[in-house]
């Protein structure tokens, strides 16, 4: 593109600033479009500095119920130091005298929008060459999934607005969906726990526990549960590698025990091929998709997810294992742990909304639990955000109470803690662990899974 296409392209879009703000400086008690071109334009579209001065105090008085004619917007830029950044009074007057007539004020400010999108693609696609050039040859994907994930939320940003509107306009319809059952788009494979929380697209699940708790057989038993039902998961195993899971969805699946398939054929019985070769073939057909890169970050989960949907028409289950050992898509490396973890979580709800997905993250708790008494996690004992609590649709707490006291008269159980949901009661769900297995079960269902 050459300068002169890019003077004239400014030139257009000062051009619409000028006439969507000096109709605001027009303004009048029969027709306000200020309101028009708040809806339409962004913080940071403005391309002259003076004209975001200029709108900053615009919507200062709007928002205060005061006119915003000129009169009034030199006196509040005068109050706050800026009159002369704007040109002075005279500025103010040429701008009020390009105004365009209040019917025409939202068309223009769509075009100040328009012009502020077409600069920051064009500077994301500079990055996007220089991310390229400095990119590590051995993690060119992360690379790649940061500057689709930039794109993609320009295109978000682009798309027709439905998230404002009056309540009324909407509510037939959804009156409607009411007499429709909607089934979970998910399930965990336990049975209390399905009737308690019905998993629902843009949903983040939290499940955390201090460590030996169970997270990683929980979580790979809700994935292997969601898939055998036919519906796409996908699991992002941050600290176990391929031949761990692999062993671990094997012994849970077949009902082999851990430590021999661990260790190979020195240890498998005749029993243990027959069972593995028994299940082998349903789990090879599962729609589970696998992750096992120790650098995950959101934008490259969102690529992973959009991956999916494009091959089966659905947003998967996506499981996380664990939040807090993930990247952050800045990777700032002056950015403290609660900053990481903070615009991780957010980041992931998100993703979540965004694309329909469910997602459930594991995470660690710190060592409050240990200090109680009756060793029981609390919402409270989460690690290095409090942001976790906040985004999270729902909390689950894992407890083991024979982990502390192995001869209790519970050993064999596990506490899943529902602390927290936001659409539904909380309470107390208890599962049999079954670790010899790498797996929790239902307490009345030991018995040998139907893929």
């Amino acid at each position: 593109m050459t300068t002169q296409t890019l003077d004239s392209e400014q030139a257009v879009s000062v051009d619409a600033e000028r006439r969507a703000l000096g109709a605001c400086l027009m303004a009048t008690p029969a027709y306000d479009p200020v309101a028009d071109v708040a809806l339409a334009v962004c913080e940071g579209d403005w391309y002259e500095p003076a004209h975001q001065l200029v709108w900053s105090a615009v919507q200062r008085l709007h928002g205060h119920g005061r006119p915003t004619g000129v009169p009034a917007v030199e006196a509040e830029l005068r109050s706050t130091g800026n009159l002369e950044r704007v040109g002075g009074p005279a500025g103010l007057s040429q701008i009020a005298s390009d105004a365009c007539s209040p019917a025409e004020a939202g068309h223009y400010a769509d075009l100040v929008h328009g012009y502020a999108q077409v600069r920051r693609y064009q500077e994301a696609l500079v990055r996007g060459v220089q991310g390229a050039r400095l990119a590590d040859p051995l993690s060119v994907q992360e690379t790649i999934a940061t500057h689709q994930a930039e794109l993609e939320s320009l295109v978000a940003d682009n798309q027709d607005d439905d998230t404002f509107g009056r309540f009324g306009d909407h509510l037939d319809a959804h009156l409607d969906s009411l007499a429709v059952s909607v089934p979970p788009s998910a399930v965990t494979g336990f049975t209390d726990l399905d009737s308690l929380m019905k998993l629902m697209p843009g949903q983040m699940i939290l499940v955390a526990a201090r460590p030996a708790m169970g997270k990683s057989a929980f979580a790979l038993g809700v994935a292997t549960a969601n898939a055998s039902t036919g519906a796409p998961t996908l699991v992002h195993s941050l600290e176990m590698g391929r031949a761990e899971v692999s062993n671990r969805i094997l012994s849970a699946r077949a009902r082999v025990a851990f430590h021999h398939i661990r260790d190979g054929a020195d240890n498998l019985t005749q029993d243990d091929w027959d069972r593995l070769d028994r299940h082998t073939p349903a789990l090879r057909d599962l729609p589970m998709w696998m992750d096992y890169s120790a650098r995950v970050s959101p934008a490259r989960i969102r690529s992973r997810i959009k991956t999916i949907i494009r091959e089966t028409g659905r947003a998967p289950l996506v499981v996380v294992d664990y939040l807090q050992l993930m990247q952050t898509d800045q990777r700032n490396p002056r950015q403290s742990t609660y900053e990481r973890v903070t615009e991780i979580s957010r980041e992931l709800k998100i993703l979540a909304s965004d694309t329909g997905a469910i997602i459930i993250a594991l995470a660690q708790l710190n060592r409050g639990p240990e200090q109680r008494q009756d060793k029981q996690p609390l919402v409270s004992d989460l690690r290095d955000s409090g942001a976790l609590e906040q985004d999270a649709d729902a909390i689950i707490l894992l407890h083991r109470p024979d982990y502390y006291e192995p001869e209790c008269e519970r050993a064999g159980e596990t506490d899943l803690i529902v602390a927290k949901h936001r659409n539904g009661p909380t309470a107390t769900v208890t599962v049999a662990h079954q670790f010899h297995y790498s797996r929790l079960r239902d307490m009345s269902r030991t018995e040998e899974p139907a893929l």
